[in-house]
């Protein structure tokens, strides 16, 4: 078996990306990860060694690791995706369905159809929620991607939650708008006064109505 310079070097890329990948992992495989640096360090011995030039370089029995993961590496066909980039374009992608999902909601508000369109609203709102974990992968971090690749991530009620709670859709700014409008939500102290008042009122009714 004959190799060039730049799958060797390639190889050992993909190599190292997975011994990073279990060592980030939840719970890390250190025998699989002892075989890879045994794998990763024969690479780097075999290119010190080898004179390339222009030339593939035959392989031979003493290269029995090297030539066992180049056969994987090269019936593995999967593309290899720039996670960064990737994630970019999900994100843009799910903001358009987010759009799309706000447009509709806001068709539906006047529908004489009350229990339909709340059935459907409320599938609606469960699907935001998801997706919007999505759109935020733009403003995530290379630490936060990592984990994207290497654990499950769970779409608990909770966690839908937390992420909802971090931005406000525009939505939810307008309505926020159009009560500020209105005087907003009374104070404590204002409640307060009124329920002391009613109390007062109902005091004075029942007072008259034992005199009579």
């Amino acid at each position: 078996m004959t190799i060039e310079k730049k799958e060797i070097i390639e190889l050992q890329k993909s190599v190292e990306r997975k011994i990073e990948e279990l060592q980030l992992s939840a719970k890390p495989d250190s025998a699989q990860i002892f075989d890879l640096n045994m794998l990763d360090s024969n690479i780097s011995l075999f290119l010190l060694a080898a004179e390339f030039k222009d030339n593939p370089v035959e392989l031979k029995p003493s290269d029995k690791l090297i030539i066992e993961a180049l056969k994987k590496f090269r019936s593995n066909s999967t593309k290899e995706i720039d996670i960064e980039t990737f994630a970019k374009e999900a994100a843009a992608a799910a903001n358009e369905i987010l759009s799309l999902i706000d447009q509709f909601e806001e068709q539906i508000e006047d529908s004489t159809e009350k229990i339909f369109c709340a059935n459907l609203k409320a599938r609606l709102d469960s699907a935001y929620s998801s997706i919007q974990q999505i759109a935020f992968l733009k403003n995530e971090g290379k630490k936060n991607l990592k984990l994207w690749q290497t654990q499950e991530i769970p779409l608990s009620v909770s966690n839908a939650g937390k992420i909802l709670g971090k931005i406000k859709s525009e939505k939810k700014a307008a309505a926020s708008r159009a009560n500020g409008k209105k005087g907003g939500r009374p104070s404590k102290n204002t409640q307060q006064t009124k329920k002391a008042a009613a109390k007062k009122t109902t005091a004075k009714r029942t007072k008259s109505n034992k005199s009579v």
